[in-house]
């Protein structure tokens, strides 16, 4: 591993992380600051004053299981025990999703990748903390070997990434993902996105009616979308809520305990959940402690917090982010339910259908907990939510709430986003008309690329697997030309996350893979190269599972149906034989990349940074435990913690 360079990429004199994703960050708190350790014995972490993802603690007790929490919240009875969420999008804006196993490929979406990631080929869209896989587990994990079955398995989730291995993420960037939803809602006509999972918050609020935090959320919700959010993880001896959860018309969702129990008559509300005000409280409890989703190997998380590991497949983890995805994925039962509803009509079944808890703090409360059967077989009601809309033309310095990204000890403050100045008023316009995006472009910063790759079906983003159950494999993860494109175990490393993009490549690490000197001979080697646009990098899938190369004619294959690790592929005729069949990854699209331009906010440097290439997460480690070169928080974590 090369020395990291003196370039870093950390927390503020403050010692925050950027805001990010319900990931709670605070001056001289241990990082998690609750940690497995402070679960185990019930206690948590003082309340919190920075915001974050409100993501969540990784617990050594005993979980409890997808399968139990529905069960717990009902979604197994009455007419709700025939929902799968069908026909309805959920856009997930977190940490990315990794393609683990138990997440169907189908079911997940690769939206745009806006995290300080995206600028590496070997990272971009994965989840490198373990955050946002957990969340897509509780929603549409289908995991045979551990048993977990998301609560709305059917349904379509778009994953937005915008977290980092650390979480570090502006509250600019938070804005930008949440206004791309909006203007994609409608992408795909058969799932459009009627459900926003944003289990992230900050401490900082430029007054309810101008927040442009809550301004966007308010835009999402006005165009017909379900915005559920993470209450907070700052303690109920908190006042408030965190922005924007502290918007009226959203799903406010505080966690529950569920004590190992299907029973109600033993929850109560979760010690780590925001307090509340009377002029804004929880709208509706969900199971959120110990919750067993998916395990997202070699993530920050997954190494950290080994004890919180379930089987080979399975992570337990606490927070209110874990009951905001059970919320989540009951919208979208009940849209598959009564598509016609519109945003208002679902929050008012969800919160009159909850079962009023009787134990505790919840129970004095008169709290609900969310009860899916009840909610589904109340008639549709009236209802449309009166309060003040706002304006969005406040201060996002404000809503960052003195948690701010820095790099080469520069802090990013102020009225700007990491590219450039942010004009309030004219972002409030165009949020409005919901035109801050045009392609890729975000209030004219070039953040993403600019349409899809892949089409559903036939395309996507993952594994390609084989004879013998074993994958596409780049030998020893190299991206020099000439790597041999090899058959492998099958590992979730980056070397084997093929993207089979729309014109026809088939892409890993940056490269495509090549017919060596586009040959068309009986066993012409299979390698990585730069992609060139010839029809030696050209492939396309049959109904037989073959993948033909369209410059020769011939098929990927098996040399000798040898299924040894390391055996380089080449082509021969296809011949409909199982040494040349191959399930590619049938994601539905990806949202593609672009290079960022211009300079950090410090003015100097470029975005690109030739060390990722030399360490990267592999899905099994990192190299020296920290990210050569970039550094998005402190070197110890001493300060920084998920909710």
């Amino acid at each position: 591993m090369r020395k990291p360079r003196a370039r870093r990429w950390g927390r503020g004199a403050a010692g925050a992380v950027a805001a990010a994703l319900s990931i709670g960050v605070v001056a001289g708190a241990p990082a998690f600051a609750a940690g497995s350790e402070g679960i185990a014995a019930g206690l948590h972490a003082a309340p919190r004053a920075g915001g974050g993802f409100l993501a969540d603690e990784w617990p050594a007790t005993a979980g409890t299981t997808v399968k139990s929490v529905r069960s717990i919240v009902k979604a197994d009875s009455g007419s709700a025990a025939s929902l799968t969420g069908q026909g309805v999008g959920i856009a997930l804006i977190d940490t990315g999703i990794s393609p683990v196993t138990g997440l169907p490929a189908g079911q997940v979406v690769n939206g745009p990748d806006l995290s300080f990631e995206s600028q590496s080929g070997q990272l971009r869209y994965l989840d490198t903390f373990g955050h946002g896989t957990h969340m897509a587990g509780i929603m549409v994990g289908n995991d045979t070997a551990g048993g977990t079955v998301g609560l709305a398995p059917k349904a379509k989730v778009t994953s937005v990434k915008v977290g980092t291995a650390t979480g570090a993420v502006d509250v600019s960037q938070m804005i930008a993902a949440i206004d791309w939803v909006v203007a994609n809602r409608n992408y795909d006509p058969s799932n459009p996105i009627r459900v926003l999972n944003l289990s992230y918050g900050t401490a900082g609020m430029s007054g309810q009616n101008v927040d442009p935090l809550m301004y966007a959320v308010e835009q999402a919700w006005q165009a017909g979308i379900v915005v559920v959010i993470a209450a907070g993880n700052d303690g109920t001896s908190t006042t408030a809520l965190t922005n924007p959860a502290m918007d009226p018309f959203v799903v406010a969702v505080g966690a529950s305990t569920t004590n190992q129990t299907v029973s109600t008559a033993d929850d109560d509300l979760a010690t780590f959940t925001n307090g509340s005000t009377a002029s804004r409280k929880v709208d509706i409890l969900a199971p959120g402690m110990s919750i067993v989703s998916l395990r997202d190997v070699g993530s920050y998380i997954d190494q950290t917090y080994p004890s919180a590991r379930v089987g080979d497949t399975g992570f337990k983890g606490s927070g209110t982010s874990q009951a905001a995805a059970v919320v989540s994925s009951a919208a979208a039962l009940l849209l598959q339910q009564r598509p016609g509803l519109t945003a208002d009509q679902v929050k008012t079944l969800l919160v009159n259908g909850g079962t009023t808890l009787t134990t505790g703090v919840a129970g004095s409360s008169k709290m609900k907990e969310l009860n899916v059967a009840a909610s589904a077989a109340l008639g549709t009601p009236s209802t449309t939510q009166a309060f003040a809309k706002g304006v969005g033309t406040g201060s996002i310095e404000t809503a960052r709430g003195g948690n701010h990204l820095v790099a080469d000890n520069v802090s990013l403050t102020g009225e700007n986003t990491p590219f450039g100045p942010f004009n309030n008023a004219a972002w409030a316009s165009l949020a409005a008309q919901k035109t801050s995006w045009n392609g890729g472009v975000w209030m004219g910063y070039r953040m993403a690329g600019d349409t899809w790759t892949g089409a559903g079906g036939d395309g996507g983003t993952g594994q390609v697997s084989g004879l013998a159950g074993k994958c596409v494999d780049v030998m020893n993860r190299l991206n020099n030309n000439g790597t041999p494109i090899q058959l492998y175990d099958c590992n979730n490393t980056p070397a084997q996350y093929w993207q089979l993009q729309s014109d026809g490549t088939v892409r890993a690490l940056g490269k495509c893979m090549d017919v060596t000197s586009a040959g068309n001979t009986n066993g012409t080697k299979i390698q990585l190269f730069d992609c060139n646009g010839t029809p030696a990098q050209q492939w396309k899938v049959t109904s037989l599972r073959q993948l033909i190369n369209v410059g020769s004619g011939r098929c990927l294959d098996v040399t000798g149906w040898n299924s040894t690790n390391g055996t380089q592929l080449q082509l021969w005729d296809c011949l409909d034989q199982d040494n040349q069949r191959w399930v590619p990854p049938y994601t539905s699209r990806t949202w593609s990349a672009a290079t960022w331009q211009g300079k950090p906010w410090t003015g100097i440097g470029t975005w690109a940074d030739p060390q990722w290439s030399e360490n990267y997460w592999t899905g099994h480690y990192w190299s020296g435990h920290y990210w050569s070169g970039h550094y998005w928080s402190a070197d110890g974590w001493s300060t920084a913690g998920w909710y």
